[in-house]
C-alpha cells in the first residue's frame, strides 16, 4: 500500500489563518495616490494662503480709503458750519400787512415861487456836481 506524503507549501495572505502574521505590502498605486493627495492638499493650502494674502491688501486698502473718506467728510462738515456762520443774515421779510397802517406824510405846504426856484437850483448845482 501506498502511503500519503505530506507537503507544506507556503500559503497567499488572503488564504492564510488569522494567527498567521502577515506584513503589509505597500504598492506603487497606493504610493501614488498618496503623493497626488499630498500634492492636492499642497497646492489648496498654498491657494488659501495667497486667497488671505490678496483679502488681508484688499482689507489694509480699504481701512486706509475708509479714513481718507472720513477725513473729507470732516473736512466737508467744517466749511458747512463755517459757511453757515459767515451767512449773513436773511433780510426780513417786510410786513405788508402793516405797511398798510402806515400812514401816508402830508403834502408840504405851498411855497412862494422864488424859494421853490432857490431849492430847484440847489438840487441843480448838486446833480452838476455829482455828474
Amino acid at each position: 500500500m501506498f502511503r500519503p506524503i505530506h507537503i507544506r507549501l507556503p500559503l497567499p495572505a488572503a488564504f492564510a489563518p488569522p494567527s498567521t502574521k502577515v506584513t503589509n505590502v505597500v504598492s506603487l498605486t497606493s504610493v501614488n495616490n498618496l503623493q497626488a493627495s499630498l500634492a492636492t492638499a499642497q497646492r489648496r493650502v498654498e491657494q488659501g494662503q495667497n486667497q488671505v494674502q490678496r483679502d488681508s491688501e484688499q482689507l489694509a486698502q480699504s481701512r486706509q480709503q475708509l479714513v481718507k473718506e472720513q477725513e473729507q467728510l470732516r473736512d466737508t462738515e467744517r466749511s458747512s458750519q463755517q459757511a453757515r456762520a459767515d451767512a449773513t443774515p436773511a433780510i426780513k421779510q417786510p410786513q405788508l400787512d402793516r405797511a398798510i397802517e402806515i400812514p401816508v406824510p402830508p403834502k408840504p405846504a405851498q411855497t412862494p415861487a422864488g424859494q421853490l426856484n432857490s431849492i430847484g437850483q440847489t438840487i441843480g448845482r448838486l446833480i452838476d456836481v455829482t455828474a
